[in-house]
């Protein structure tokens, strides 16, 4: 699944829109900063990508609303901004059911077979794996359903394709101006000395 030309056309769009806001803030900050503004609008404008359908944009949209609330509600102007910013994310709630059907499974692991044990090891992996993406993927630690996770996850990687493809045709096109140039102060040079 590659990301669009329209989705790239989009997060330009709303980047663009993010450091225009940013900029008479960052004019004399330091790298760091800068670095942190651009971070900022880039995680807003591919969040708003998704319009808040997706845990993950809600999450980061959330997350970026309670360290520049004005940058957020300037960008997700015409997406119901105070919706998506005021929207709860579901709670992680550990009952006491859970803990005596863990304690039950915890003695039943003692008199397993081999095949058991492999088993075993194998869905301990796996839930090692999808825990480490619910680590990764904004909102994950608030999905609790795999296949819903492995979606999001999926979702949110095409959005940060589509952000890395745009950065990197802007880094070429700044690249490609700077050799023209070069290549222009060259030509001058040798007309200058003739």
């Amino acid at each position: 699944m590659q990301p669009t030309s329209l989705m790239k056309e989009e997060f330009l769009k709303k980047w663009q829109m993010g450091l225009q806001i940013y900029r008479p803030l960052i004019d004399n900050t330091s790298v760091s900063e800068r670095r942190k503004a651009i971070k900022l609008s880039a995680d807003v404008a591919m969040a708003s990508l998704r319009r808040g359908t997706t845990c993950w944009s809600r999450a980061l949209i959330q997350k970026t609303a309670t360290e520049n609330n004005f940058l957020v509600r300037q960008m997700l102007s015409g997406i119901k901004a105070e919706t998506l910013i005021n929207k709860k994310l579901p709670k992680v709630m550990c009952h006491r059911k859970i803990v005596r059907r863990s304690k039950k499974n915890f003695m039943r692991r003692k008199s397993r077979s081999v095949s058991e044990e492999v088993a075993a090891k194998a869905r301990k992996l796996i839930k090692r794996k999808t825990q480490g993406l619910r680590n990764v993927v904004p909102g994950g630690e608030f999905m609790n359903n795999d296949v819903l996770l492995i979606q999001e996850t999926l979702d949110y990687i095409v959005s940060l394709q589509t952000q890395v493809n745009v950065m990197r045709s802007i880094v070429d096109a700044a690249e490609a101006g700077i050799e023209r140039t070069a290549c222009y102060l060259e030509k001058l040079k040798f007309t200058i000395e003739d």
